[in-house]
């Protein structure tokens, strides 16, 4: 997205104009500028999409006519407080900036967003012909097909609005969301997404941080930007406590900083919850996740230093999201501290297969929608392999095995994230041609229930592929033809 820079009289006096010439060369943003009455046509001749402002004033009310005056989705404008950038180092200031235009680049789904009609008709926007606003409800990043996922998604709205849709879910009545984000931070994958926050433009955020300076301590997730904050400690705006979840924080302390979710009085209920359900640490470890109250701020005292890392900007974009970023979290996070390998990780289910009871179908590969099963044939030899750190517990394998021989029934500890072998047995081959059929363990079976249903003549066939089979039964039909067409 084309992000523009606009700063009004007095930030341009704090920041310099060469401090702004120096964020334009090297963020490559087209247009950087003092408020003025030219904006609206040089938003238009520079093809802008979002705006960075940074001023001392309540800029809502220029914000909210931006679809109007500008033609800009007013979702699409970050407005960051002068206070912010006083009394702090040149190098904090580019950074911060350099953050917070990162982030605005990746505000794609912000344009996925529909105008939202006003539920009541004032006098004022009858005047303005205001009949309608934007506000970020929940959009889809791509399409999802994981189950588990849209069941998720659906089950967490506290008002009932989410249901399937051909992409997956969707929001059946934007006009009724709280705009929470509650249930984009209870998925799995990172599908559904709050327009202004999502998965990307933290990423983008946190690697801008940790690129330009070395001295950076913590992240503070805040909706408020009534804040205090010291030199190292950099402010990301949330929509609301409700929307961050449980990954965001981690990412943060894998890659290098400190989280802090600042909090207020002005908590919703359903942002009490979500702050009681984001863990008080990292897995497998005693790093602590702040949760401050936004006047204490200046009490933080940091006692953890960890190696910065600039996160793959790919991750998000796989096929499994915040799974992967997970994932890479915590391997990252393996090299920055000790972590403990008997700790439980939240979120991550352990598989459990009976090797007496599975026969090696297959019928848990086909059934599982995050792929974590895997067959594999080796040297005459079928294995059952499974992804654990990839299982988000649907148990569509346990509901779908026909032996019985899955349980999914608690989380994995941090010595089993990994791909592990849970069957393994020969491959029978059809005594014809010696063509695979299957596992030899499938057969026993098939004989077994065979002969106890008392098809025990069928059960002699069970080692034939089927190819061989039809000739089989072709050769045996022209027999019969024949011998009846000789004894007419």
């Amino acid at each position: 997205m084309n992000i523009g820079l606009v700063v009004t009289r007095k930030v341009r006096e704090e920041l310099t104009d060469d401090f702004l010439v120096k964020i334009y060369k090297e963020s490559g943003i087209p247009y950087v500028a003092e408020f003025g009455d030219y904006l609206t046509t040089d938003v238009r001749d520079n093809e802008l999409q979002g705006l960075l402002i940074i001023s001392e004033n309540d800029m809502s009310k220029f914000v909210s006519e931006a679809d109007e005056k500008l033609g800009i989705n007013p979702l699409a404008i970050e407005v960051l407080p002068l206070q912010w950038f006083i009394k702090k180092s040149e190098n904090y200031k580019f950074t911060l900036l350099m953050a917070y235009i990162r982030k605005l680049m990746k505000q794609d789904l912000v344009y996925r967003l529909q105008p939202i009609k006003n539920v009541t008709i004032t006098r004022r926007s009858l005047i303005r012909f205001k009949l309608y606003d934007y506000k970020p409800y929940p959009v889809l990043f791509d399409s999802i097909f994981a189950e588990r996922e849209i069941n998720t998604l659906i089950s967490s709205c506290p008002k009932n609005l989410i249901a399937k849709s051909i992409e997956g879910v969707a929001v059946t009545s934007p006009e009724n969301c709280s705009y929470c984000g509650y249930c984009t931070a209870k998925g799995y994958l990172g599908y559904l997404e709050m327009p202004n926050f999502t998965t990307d433009q933290l990423v983008y955020f946190l690697n801008a941080i940790n690129y330009y300076d070395e001295k950076a301590r913590a992240l503070l997730f805040t909706k408020s930007q009534d804040l205090s904050i010291s030199e190292g400690q950099y402010p990301l705006l949330v929509p609301s406590i409700a929307s961050i979840p449980d990954v965001f924080v981690y990412v943060v302390y894998a890659s290098g900083l400190i989280p802090v979710i600042v909090t207020g009085e002005d908590l919703t209920e359903l942002e009490k919850k979500r702050l009681e359900e984001i863990p008080d640490y990292f897995p497998a470890s005693k790093l602590p996740i702040y949760k401050i109250n936004k006047k204490e701020i200046d009490k933080l005292n940091f006692q953890i230093s960890l190696k910065k890392s600039l996160i793959p900007e790919d991750l998000p974009l796989k096929k499994y999201r915040r799974r992967t970023l997970y994932l890479w979290a915590i391997e990252e996070m393996k090299n920055k501290v000790k972590l403990d390998e008997e700790a439980v990780i939240p979120d991550v289910y352990f598989v459990d297969v009976d090797p007496n009871k599975c026969v090696l179908c297959g019928v848990c590969v086909r059934a599982c929608q995050m792929i974590v099963p895997d067959m594999k044939n080796l040297n005459g030899s079928l294995s059952l392999e499974y992804n654990i750190p990839m299982c988000i517990g649907s148990q569509r394998c346990v509901k779908n095995c026909p032996e019985n021989a899955i349980k999914v029934e608690r989380f994995a500890k941090l010595k089993e994230l990994k791909k592990v072998t849970v069957n393994q047995a020969e491959i029978a081959k059809c005594r014809y041609c010696g063509k695979p059929i299957g596992s030899v363990k499938v057969k026993s079976r098939v004989d077994t229930l065979l002969i106890n249903m008392g098809f025990s003549g069928t059960a002699q066939y069970t080692d034939v592929c089927n190819e061989c089979k039809q000739k089989m039964l072709t050769k045996m039909w022209l027999e019969n033809y024949l011998k009846i067409k000789g004894g007419k």
